[in-house]
């Protein structure tokens, strides 16, 4: 596989952009284009696309009928800071699937939105602290780049973590401002509460935790969560940003049945186009009013037409709950398959799945929590990706992060993209 252009211009946006790209999280691999479930970089290799926008491509790249949809908004003006019909409709549409939106505002992205919803819940409890999972990312604002994926030598006992922060930049007291507890753990969070809770204004859960891979709740967490946050009147803010319209049309609270008081939401929400919400309860909500509530609540291209066109389109698509199933269908074949090469090859690995996303892990443990993900193989890993990413099949070097698979996939992709895997288990395989 050559990629002669794509080093050349890691070289040149290196002269310009530090590191060669816009987001820490993207991989040197420079696209030309991309269709369905297939990315094409500037050397011309063909990728079954297994990152998919970090999640927020879940109909496919290029589908046809959002960008009809988008074509046609571009006629009528972008931006002209005023409302139009088309943010009710969607405002409509997700009142109507996601179980907890009894008021919605828009945002551009997953990080504006939880910023936005951490205000509305310290506004309404008058606390200040928030308590997040250990091995949870909720975008990077300071408060949220606390315990993302620290090191476990310096992160404390594993049911009692310390809070360790994960960027440099930050106030020199956001220590103080976030409790990390394991995942799955409902009676550590019990405990931490008991600890803090006069001080806590919102526990933030990502149902699935796709940002150290993808670890599932147990059965039972979220409902026990939901009892401990109500015990304790701490408001529970579901990050919905991947979860979102991909696990039900409801998302992770329809398919779990918890409903939380508040819910962020962005990435499949418009097929990969920059939108995001905030929804949840009427009086919580109430607090961002322009005329009576007390947090400012603004962004010149919030609710901006172009992402709103998408939505409009990608959520219709979504609310009956086809793609969701097929999602589920082409997951299953996915963890069957490699299940079945692991045991075959003899490789101790792991592949978790939900909702079209999935991590492979190498480890012979069930992956529950962060600390059993960061101790997994990371240089097993390394190699298993590099081999696949060779094979054509487009993987992040990250053995934290997660990838996915699209309503384009097919069956025949989940068969070449377990060919690839088998080829990286060799890999790994042969050099133990």
């Amino acid at each position: 596989m050559m990629r002669k252009r794509s080093l050349r211009l890691l070289e040149e946006y290196g002269d310009v952009v530090p590191g060669g790209v816009h987001s820490n999280f993207r991989s040197p691999v420079y696209y030309e284009r991309a269709k369905g479930s297939r990315v094409w970089d500037v050397d011309g290799n063909e990728y079954i696309d297994c990152v998919v926008s970090n999640g927020a491509c879940i109909l496919g790249h290029g589908d046809p009928d959002i960008s009809e949809a988008v074509g046609e908004v571009l006629e009528y003006g972008l931006s002209v800071g005023l409302e139009g019909e088309l943010g009710l409709k969607v405002a409509r549409l997700v009142k109507e699937m996601v179980p907890s939106a009894e008021r919605v505002r828009f945002a551009n992205t997953g990080t504006e939105a939880m910023m936005k919803a951490v205000m509305i819940a310290r506004e309404h409890t008058g606390r200040g602290k928030i308590v997040k999972a250990e091995g949870a990312y909720h975008g990077w604002y300071d408060d949220f780049l606390v315990s993302v994926h620290p090191d476990p030598k310096l992160a404390g006992p594993p049911n009692s973590p310390l809070p360790v922060r994960a960027s440099g930049g930050l106030r020199r007291d956001v220590e103080d401002w976030v409790v990390p507890v394991p995942f799955n753990d409902p009676e550590a969070l019990d405990r931490a509460l008991s600890l803090h809770g006069d001080d806590v204004a919102a526990v933030i859960v990502e149902p699935v935790v796709f940002n150290s891979g993808c670890i599932p709740p147990k059965d039972g967490y979220l409902e026990a969560v939901r009892e401990v946050t109500h015990k304790h009147d701490v408001v529970l803010i579901f990050d919905e940003v991947i979860t979102g319209f991909r696990l039900a049309p409801g998302g992770a609270q329809e398919l779990y049945g918890v409903v939380p008081d508040l819910t962020v939401l962005a990435k499949a929400i418009a097929n990969g186009y920059p939108l995001a919400a905030v929804v949840g309860r009427r009086d919580l909500m109430e607090v961002t009013h322009p005329a009576h509530g007390r947090v400012l609540y603004a962004g010149t291209y919030n609710a901006h037409h172009v992402a709103l066109a998408a939505a409009s389109v990608c959520l219709e698509k979504l609310r009956d709950g086809g793609v969701q199933r097929r999602l589920r269908e082409l997951t299953e074949r996915l963890v069957e398959g490699f299940g079945r090469l692991a045991d075959k090859l003899g490789v101790k690995a792991r592949l978790q799945g939900i909702g079209g996303q999935f991590q492979v892990y190498f480890t012979d443990e069930e992956v529950v929590d962060y600390r059993s993900a960061a101790f997994s193989d990371e240089w097993a890993y390394r190699r298993f990706q590099g081999r696949v990413l060779r094979e054509g099949v487009l993987m992040k070097p990250s053995y934290l992060f997660h990838h996915g698979v699209t309503y384009s996939h097919t069956e025949e992709d989940i068969d070449r993209i377990l060919e690839a895997m088998e080829k990286g288990l060799e890999a790994v395989r042969d050099e133990d």
